[in-house]
C-alpha cells in the first residue's frame, strides 16, 4: 500500500503545465495588471473599468438594459451595480426609468453626454488595449476570446447559472470583445480575418 501511494504522488505533478490553480492564480494576476493598464487610460474621463464596460454594455445592447442584465458582463454581483449605476447616474452619464411595461422594473439608458464622453475616450482606450496585447496576432487573439467563453460558460454551468439569461446576452457581450480584449473598438472575426490575410 505504501509502495501504491508513492507511485500516485510520483504521477501527481505540480506546477504551471499541470496544475489549474496555477492557471486560475496566473489568469487573475493577468487580469489585475491589464486593468491597471486600462485605468490609465480612462483617467481623462474620470472613469472606472467597470463603468466603461456598462457604457459599452449599453451602446453595443442598441436599448435600454435592466441592471441584472449590466451585471452579466460585469465582474459584480447584482447588488453591487447599483452603486455604480448611482455614480453614472449622478453625473448625467446614463439615465434611469421605470419600463413602461413593467413599472417594477428599471431600465438603464446612456445619455448623449455618456456617448460624448465613450467616444472621446476610445482612441486612448484602444492605444492602451494595443500596447498590451501586441505580441498576440490576430488569430491568438480570436483564440483567446474563443478559450476565455469556453471556461466562462464552464463555470456558468457549475454555478448553475440561468442559460436563458446567457444566451439572451451573448450578442451583446460578443460585441464587448475584440481579440480578447474588453473595451477596445470592436472588430468582427470577419474583420481580424481580413487585416491577418493582407
Amino acid at each position: 500500500m505504501v509502495r501504491n501511494m508513492a507511485k500516485s504522488k510520483k504521477s501527481i505533478e505540480v506546477g504551471p503545465s499541470s496544475d489549474l490553480m496555477w492557471i486560475v492564480v496566473n489568469f487573475a494576476q493577468s487580469w489585475n495588471t491589464w486593468a491597471k493598464a486600462l485605468e490609465r487610460s480612462l483617467r481623462p474621463g474620470k472613469l472606472t473599468v467597470s463603468q466603461v464596460t456598462t457604457l459599452q454594455a449599453l451602446y453595443y445592447a442598441k436599448k435600454p438594459l435592466s441592471p441584472t442584465e449590466i451585471s452579466h458582463v460585469l465582474p459584480l454581483e447584482t447588488h453591487s451595480v447599483s452603486p455604480l449605476l448611482d455614480r453614472l447616474h449622478k453625473r448625467k452619464i446614463i439615465t434611469r426609468r421605470r419600463s413602461k411595461s413593467d413599472r417594477r422594473a428599471v431600465e438603464v439608458e446612456m445619455t448623449p453626454y455618456g456617448m460624448e464622453l465613450l467616444t472621446s475616450l476610445s482612441p486612448s482606450i484602444k492605444d492602451a488595449m494595443e500596447k498590451v496585447f501586441y505580441q498576440l496576432t490576430p488569430p491568438e487573439r480570436e483564440t483567446l476570446v474563443d478559450l476565455t467563453q469556453k471556461i466562462s460558460n464552464a463555470a456558468v454551468d457549475y454555478l448553475g447559472a440561468n442559460k436563458e439569461h446567457l444566451a439572451s446576452n451573448a450578442k451583446m457581450m460578443s460585441g464587448l470583445s475584440s481579440g480578447g480584449v474588453i473595451l477596445s473598438p470592436v472588430k468582427s472575426k470577419k474583420s481580424i480575418r481580413k487585416k491577418s490575410s493582407r
